[in-house]
């Protein structure tokens, strides 16, 4: 930039400031008579921090250039409804805009909706749905959400987003810096259609007995087209290969099941068993294709792209998966006191491949102990009363890709020819991973259920775990899904509910709950290490240089446990940096993890010009870490116990006002005891300390 003074940044005397390198044309430049007279168009100037020159800058915006202000959201709905004793029908029409903070990213959706039932005869009513939507969307463009909040929210001030002559300023690059000078360069066209339609037929086939099928068929197509024009990725610097491609999925999903229901009613004693069965399908099939060289920005068409080889790729994608399941319940009810239920589903899962099937079975009692006559006299008081238990199991499947445990191929180009290679291990005993929970507690109403309270007890033990075990480099793969081990959450659950008021015009209701949950690690595959510990780190125990191993998944433990560095305070002095640096050894490790390191300043001069550009030396602005064993080396083993990431205590609170139908919602969800370490705002802001505790 005109004006900027060449600063050698290896030179350890003068290191680079963060909002200040000379060598780019939007850090601020150092005022002087070449570039004085821009101060008579509103150009600022400031003394910098650092060196003390008198620098001359704009106060450049990057939020309010980056993200809209505001970011407004439309939402119109239309809907009719209406019945009578052969049948009732809901329709409505919805309309939704909503703009994202993000410059030029939207999101727009058109829907539909049908509901209505029909009674045939008085054995066969019919149930039918149709949902329909249309979607249009665009996102972030030239970088990640994450990359584009974390990056425009700190940039500096002093960073300037136009030159002297007015024209938008890049910045470092595409992806970091102002996405204004881009904004029409990157042409993208979303559109998500969904589809579904059911159909459910009711047969009253006796007193009590009745039987319904049902089919649900959902379609969802995908339809993307995209092409970039000729962009500026960094200053002076245009990608020009306008690169077009599209792609095309569709996929089915249908469900089909047939449920049989019988009511029986004796005496005091009240049945209803429920059998069936289910299965769902879900096929996907696409296609894709792209290409580069288009000779102008005007037209995105493929066909325009560059024949020339490697300029074109096209592509197609299948998958499926199926599911079918059997099903029943029964459930007892004796004197509207006494209850009994019991269920059970067997699940079979076309993704796991030798264990396909699993057994879930369920049992659950209740005892509604304020209909028993020694709890008439508190009648007045205590409304309703109930001991619950249960005892169930659960499976999971969630996260297991479609093919990822047949084993996969994929094609590798070897000296000019094309083969294949083992990309996905086979992995054909992945079992389903179990739940199995116990619980027991007390739900009580208070003053005519204007007072409801719930506690309750739970232990689940959590069997055949989902984990990824990481595979050595030489197998040609990173890692294998596996039942890895089991683990134990336990806990206490409270609700409190109240209904302040309620007549014809107002109600006010206000609902609070509470949780706390604890978990152990029980079981984790022998790895002939000291409790089977996994992803485990060491630390001095503070008996000397005594170290031991935390962190990670280690039988008889808590995961979760975060261990990190201890700053005691900031280099505020070069007198302050030679006392503390006099005691340290020559290296220590950057605590921040970036894989650089921290040099003390009387080593800098040994280094290599390599070993140099991996770091810089200890000046005043830097941490001072806590050197826990006093060995004058902060390494690894330095780090201390900050907390737990998980949280003991979760719950919310919410507050529902109407009057006359017109209603005011208020909702607050928190968690306590924990601690969480949050690895954007330190660097966001410049601050050392990022461990916050809740």
């Amino acid at each position: 930039g005109k004006g900027n003074v060449d600063r050698n940044p290896a030179d350890p005397e003068i290191p680079m400031d963060g909002n200040k390198d000379t060598r780019a044309i939007w850090s601020p430049m150092i005022l002087n008579d070449d570039n004085r007279f821009l101060l008579d168009q509103g150009w600022q100037t400031m003394t910098d921090p650092i060196y003390g020159d008198e620098i001359i800058f704009t106060d450049f915006d990057y939020v309010k250039a980056a993200f809209r202000h505001p970011a407004i959201t439309q939402d119109y709905n239309l809907s009719f409804s209406g019945g009578n004793d052969v049948g009732h029908y809901y329709a409505g029409l919805e309309y939704y805009d909503a703009e994202s903070l993000p410059i030029s990213a939207f999101y727009n959706r058109i829907s539909a909706i049908f509901n209505g039932d029909y009674k045939i005869n008085r054995w066969l009513t019919s149930y039918s749905t149709f949902n329909f939507s249309k979607n249009k969307y665009k996102e972030v463009s030239s970088t990640s959400y994450e990359n584009y909040f974390g990056r425009m929210i700190s940039a500096p001030p002093t960073m300037r987003g136009y030159s002297a002559d007015g024209e938008l300023l890049l910045g470092q690059s595409s992806g970091d810096g102002n996405p204004q000078k881009n904004i029409d360069a990157f042409h993208r066209d979303n559109n998500r259609d969904k589809l579904s339609l059911g159909e459910s037929l009711k047969f009253n086939i006796t007193k009590g007995l009745s039987l319904k099928a049902s089919a649900l068929w959902m379609f969802e197509k995908n339809a993307n087209e995209s092409f970039n024009k000729d962009y500026m990725s960094a200053p002076n610097t245009w990608v020009q290969t306008r690169a077009s491609s599209a792609t095309f999925d569709e996929t089915f999903r249908q469900t089909y099941n047939l449920i049989a229901n019988y009511d029986l009613s004796v005496a005091n004693h009240t049945i209803s068993v429920l059998a069936g069965s289910e299965y769902y399908d879900e096929y996907l099939k696409g296609f894709s294709a792209g290409g580069s060289g288009a000779p102008t920005d005007d037209f995105a068409d493929l066909a325009l792209t560059s024949s020339a080889a490697g300029q074109r790729s096209i592509d197609s994608q299948h998958s499926r998966y199926r599911i079918l399941s059997f099903l029943g319940r029964l459930n007892y009810d004796y004197l509207d006191k006494y209850l009994l239920s019991a269920t059970f589903r067997r699940d079979g899962y076309s993704l796991l491949r030798n264990n396909r099937w699993g057994f879930f079975p369920g049992v659950s009692v209740g005892w509604v102990f304020s209909k028993e006559q020694f709890m008439e006299s508190l009648s007045n008081i205590v409304s309703f009363a109930k001991f619950k238990a249960s005892y169930g199991a659960n499976g999971n499947v969630s996260g297991v890709g479609t093919y990822e445990l047949q084993g996969a191929y994929s094609i590798i180009n070897f000296n000019g020819n094309v083969g294949y290679r083992l990309s996905t291990v086979s992995n054909q005993g992945l079992r389903w991973e179990r739940s199995n929970t116990f619980d027991t507690g007390l739900d009580i109403s208070f003053l005519q259920n204007r007072i409801n309270t719930g506690i309750t007890y739970y232990n689940r033990r959590t069997t055949d775990k989902f984990a990824s075990i990481p595979l050595p480099g030489s197998s040609g793969m990173t890692s294998i899904r596996s039942n890895n081990g089991s683990l134990l959450n336990s806990g206490v659950e409270m609700e409190l509910g109240f209904r302040i008021i309620e007549n014809k015009d107002w109600n006010w209701n206000i609902n609070t709950n509470i949780a706390y949950n604890k978990s152990k690690v029980l079981k984790l595959p022998d790895n002939s290490l000291e409790r089977n510990r996994q992803n485990a780190i060491q630390v001095y125990s503070g008996n000397g240089d005594e170290l031991i191993w935390v962190g990670g998944y280690q039988e008889g433990q808590s995961p979760g446990d975060m261990y990190a560095y201890v700053a005691e305070g900031i280099f505020k002095s070069e007198e302050q940096l030679r006392a503390i640096a006099a005691n340290r050894l020559d290296r220590t490790i950057n605590p921040y993890g970036s894989g650089k390191i921290l040099y003390g300043p009387e080593a800098w001069s040994r280094l290599t010009d390599a070993e140099k550009a991996n770091g810089h030396p200890i000046q005043v602005g830097d941490v001072i870490w806590k050197d826990v064993n006093g060995d004058g080396v902060i390494d690894q083993y330095d780090k201390v116990y900050m907390g737990n990431t998980i949280p003991k205590f979760i719950g919310g609170l919410t507050n529902t006002l109407s009057w006359k139908g017109i209603g005011i919602f208020a909702r607050v969800d928190y968690a306590l005891g924990h601690y969480q370490h949050d690895t954007a705002w330190p660097w966001l802001s410049g601050l050392s300390r990022s461990i916050v505790k809740l």
